[in-house]
């Protein structure tokens, strides 16, 4: 992909340095966004509920329970990407149980999706414009309802080597919330979802390694399922952020897998400091 060619060749010239090649930093770190860096569970769930409730005005109220909240907060980790909020914000409406939910979302959310006769296009345009009205009726309502892991954004920064985000994030919210936290990655280090949204965040990781063939990569996700499909790459090394949207079971499976370290706030912050050069 051109963008992501262009994106990475250009990395280090954002300071005016000369530029470097990650074949001189041997390192590079790759980070996803929400469940790493971002806790977005309460933005997330209020925006899915203002698009559902656009959509089925008549049997979604205009506002969440409390209860409502506290069950989509915690069925969080079945998300992979943001349109898929909406058909979770039904499903807690209709009272389906969180074991149902657990055990099987992505069959329930495909059935509600064909039942009601929408598509995958819809649903994302939906998400999105309901965070555009949002931010555009309350900004600083909006940022005030994004939190930031506590010392996530600080162990970065102090990173020495080069790092981005990957993140299935629409790129001009991942943008205004990266600023928002001070976190110090570059406009074009950061691979939001319009950048591989065909190959998934595997096209990225590869792309990087294609381009840089001697570096380390260093990957940080929050998404068992996610690793699944890139932990046996031998350039990378994979991550899985117990403070992030997974579930007991899906951290249970990452101890046994020798090919993933589970890592808590102070792992993290001992695999930054001493893989970084």
């Amino acid at each position: 992909d051109y963008r992501i060619t262009r994106a990475v060749t250009a990395s280090h010239a954002h300071d005016g340095a000369p530029p470097r090649t990650l074949r001189a930093m041997q390192q590079f770190f790759a980070f996803d966004f929400d469940g790493v860096i971002c806790d977005s569970a309460r933005e997330t769930a209020r925006t899915a509920w203002y698009a559902a409730h656009h959509l089925w005005p008549e049997r979604i109220p205009a506002e969440p329970s409390a209860e409502q909240l506290a069950r989509f907060a915690r069925l969080r980790p079945v998300i992979e990407t943001g349109y898929e909020n909406v058909p979770l914000v039904i499903l807690v409406a209709r009272g389906v149980s969180d074991e149902s939910i657990l055990g099987d979302f992505h069959a329930l959310c495909e059935a509600l999706i064909r039942d009601e006769q929408l598509d995958h296009a819809d649903l994302r345009q939906r998400f999105g414009a309901a965070r555009d009205a949002w931010i555009v009726r309350d900004l600083d309502g909006w940022l005030d309802a994004q939190d930031f892991f506590p010392g996530i954004v600080d162990t970065i920064n102090a990173l020495s080597a080069a790092r981005c985000i990957i993140t299935t994030k629409e790129d001009r919210f991942t943008r205004l919330l990266v600023e928002r936290a001070g976190l110090e990655v570059p406009a074009d280090r950061i691979y939001a979802l319009e950048a591989f949204e065909s190959g998934g965040k595997r096209s990225v990781l590869e792309q990087l390694a294609h381009e840089h063939p001697q570096a380390r990569i260093h990957f940080f996700e929050d998404r068992l399922k996610t690793l699944d499909t890139v932990h046996h790459l031998p350039w990378l090394r994979c991550y899985l952020v117990e403070w992030g949207y997974n579930t007991p079971a899906e951290r249970e499976r990452a101890r046994a897998d020798a090919q993933v370290e589970l890592l808590d706030r102070d792992g993290f912050a001992r695999v930054l400091r001493t893989a970084s050069p």
